[in-house]
């Protein structure tokens, strides 16, 4: 593998200095959206990743998890297709250091992180992904911890009903409706889904239901904001949580979540206030057809309320935020046939966080964003979480920049209090800390894209449920303190843009990351997420014409994890794309008919999926 390193740096090398000479600097900058200080792509002084809409369109997925496999630097570690349960993991993270956000709103789950996954949107509303890698805690406060995931949605502008349907493999199916109605200054947009599958082995069938609606009502000096959106998933859990053996579980898990803001700007200010609300409902069967043998059904609300400014001056840009949080867990269940609350019922914690982040231009080439983030939570008082970035443009189309950071999650209601005859959860467990550092440089053209970057993560008092030898308990404890250095490089070309629609090849994708970590102690025994990280990543995307107006997007991805033998998977779609909407597609998950596991799970050979998507303005 260090031969490949050294390839693929001797690539980018090559391409970055070819890039250098080239007298083309135009591009149309990405603005990067949330609630904090928004800024261009091109001055961002951190790495991040930007997913468009076009790349959404062409990639052979159907789910939100499918789209962010082939993102660098992310672990997208599914339990099954189509994201039925899935868990996402950062620069060696574990899924409870990432944050989700859903227009700057937090997706916050008290019980565990398994569920902040279960997000109702559809890919045809979703303007752009932005992947944050990295400490987030200066801008978000606790659980972006290695990174945060903030989808961007659109109100369509005018009438249009869209439709997707599609049939495949394991008795698989599925579609979604969508209707936008704009009247005048009050936009709106609905949609209903439905996925369905029988499984692919034994106990993995399920159906996953969404609903989604979004109005903006545009006022005077800003606008009214509204989001609401509903998951019912039902789906057997063979092997996903306990250990082989048990290959009966069964899971439901029903998800709603609401926001209401209100956005105004003015020449040199803008506020957004903003309500939300998210609601959780978790009923998990060890025995799918004997639910007196052992049930959980647990209950979460998270309820919060922010504001977050920005103001414009001569020294700089100001960004101020003030926000609270609610979050509390009810819950009940059944052991060999006796009913009882459940050791997490009844907990709740308030958090309240402060703000602050100040932008400033030194000369015309350097700039620097200094800010903090002020948290107390009930349950472990107050924290400060300071960061710093710089940057400097170099030339028109290079800048260098660095970044340094905190980083902090507490933990979960479930990895506290949770106890079963397998797993025994630790009240007395302390929030993970880390100290982040990152150097990198990005060349951005019309056309294409270069990024390098190296970054160290020390983390401290690390949370992981911890298999014990002697009595085959899982325990939750702060059991490790770890050293993460990772290399990141990537490069991104859109020939059309250079080329034409009618050249033969219309994208490629080319990134490898490298992550070593480091443990202050060796581990004593088995651990269940923060050991098993990817060591080795190697992404491929390319897009290309095959004749008239077909079109073919292959994926390769190879991954090599700890503890796990390596391996890649292929992904590929064939689909013709007409003038007026109209999409006829074939997709192949696994081409090759790779055997291998997510988490304990065997996951799904090749899978072959077939359909159609189109809209009609009217």
């Amino acid at each position: 593998m260090r031969r490949s390193l050294c390839l693929i740096s001797l690539l980018f090398i090559s391409m970055f200095s070819f890039a250098q000479t080239d007298t083309t600097i135009i591009m149309s900058d990405i603005m990067i959206h949330g609630n904090r200080i928004n800024m261009p792509f091109s001055e961002v002084s951190r790495n991040m990743h930007i997913i468009g809409q076009e790349q959404i369109r062409r990639q052979p997925v159907q789910s939100i998890p499918e789209i962010l496999s082939y993102t660098p630097g992310v672990d997208m570690r599914q339990r099954g297709p189509m994201g039925v349960q899935a868990d996402i993991g950062i620069r060696g993270g574990t899924f409870e250091q990432t944050l989700i956000l859903v227009n700057g709103m937090k997706l916050t789950d008290p019980q565990t992180g398994h569920h902040v996954m279960n997000i109702p949107m559809p890919l045809d509303n979703i303007k752009q992904i932005e992947v944050l890698k990295g400490p987030g805690a200066r801008i978000y406060g606790q659980n972006a911890f290695a990174g945060a995931v903030n989808f961007i949605t659109i109100t369509p502008e005018f009438p249009r009903l869209g439709l997707r349907a599609y049939g495949g493999s394991f008795g698989s199916y599925g579609g979604n409706l969508s209707i936008s109605l704009p009247f005048g200054a009050y936009k709106q947009y609905i949609s209903f889904s439905k996925d369905v599958s029988d499984g692919y082995r034994h106990n993995t069938d399920y159906k996953i239901i969404n609903g989604f609606y979004q109005s903006t009502l545009t006022v005077k000096n800003g606008s009214f904001d509204v989001l609401m959106g509903f998951t019912d998933r039902k789906f057997g859990a063979n092997g996903f949580y306990a250990i082989p053996k048990y290959t009966e579980q069964y899971e439901e898990v029903r998800t709603g979540l609401a926001s209401v803001a209100y956005v105004s700007e003015f020449q040199n200010f803008s506020i957004k206030p903003r309500v939300y609300w998210r609601w959780n409902e978790d009923n998990y069967l060890l025995v799918r057809d004997k639910p007196s043998t052992y049930q959980n059904l647990h209950e979460t609300n998270t309820i919060g309320t922010e504001v977050n400014a920005n103001y414009m001056s001569k020294f700089g840009i100001s960004g101020l935020g003030v926000e609270y949080r609610k979050e509390e867990i009810a819950g009940e269940w059944v052991r060999g046939g006796n009913e009882s609350k459940s050791n997490l019922d009844g907990f709740d914690r308030d958090n309240v966080g402060l703000y602050l982040d100040h932008l400033v231009q030194l000369g015309q080439k350097t700039d620097i964003t200094a800010g903090v983030y002020v948290n107390w939570y009930s349950d472990f008082g107050w924290n400060a979480f300071p960061g710093l970035e710089a940057g400097y443009s170099l030339t028109d189309n290079i800048r260098l920049y660095g970044n340094i950071g905190t980083s902090y999650r507490v933990p979960t209601f479930y990895d506290q209090y949770y106890s079963s005859p397998l797993e025994q959860g630790n009240p007395n467990l302390k929030p993970e800390e880390a100290l982040n550092y990152e150097v990198g440089a990005r060349y951005l053209d019309h056309w294409y894209a270069l990024e390098a970057n190296v970054f160290v993560r020390d983390a401290n008092e690390l949370i992981d449920w911890v298999l014990d030898p002697v009595d085959s308990i899982w325990r939750t404890q702060n059991f490790q303190d770890v050293t993460t250095m990772g290399v990141e490089l990537a490069m991104n070309f859109d020939f059309k843009k250079r080329m034409g629609s009618k050249f033969v090849l219309h994208n490629v994708s080319l990134s490898y990351n490298f992550l070593n970590q480091n443990l202050a102690e060796k581990a004593i025994s088995t651990s269940r997420y923060n050991l098993e990280n990817i060591r080795n990543q190697f992404i491929f995307t390319a897009g290309h014409r095959v004749v008239w107006k077909i079109k073919n997007s292959f994926n390769l991805r190879y991954i090599d994890r700890v503890e796990q033998s390596a391996y890649y998977l292929i992904d590929d779609r064939l689909y013709y794309e007409s003038d007026k909407g109209l999409v006829f597609f074939l997709e192949v998950k696994n081409l090759t008919d790779k055997q291998y596991t997510e988490i304990m799970t065997p996951m799904p050979g090749r899978w072959i999926m077939a359909g159609c998507n189109f809209k009609i303005d009217f």
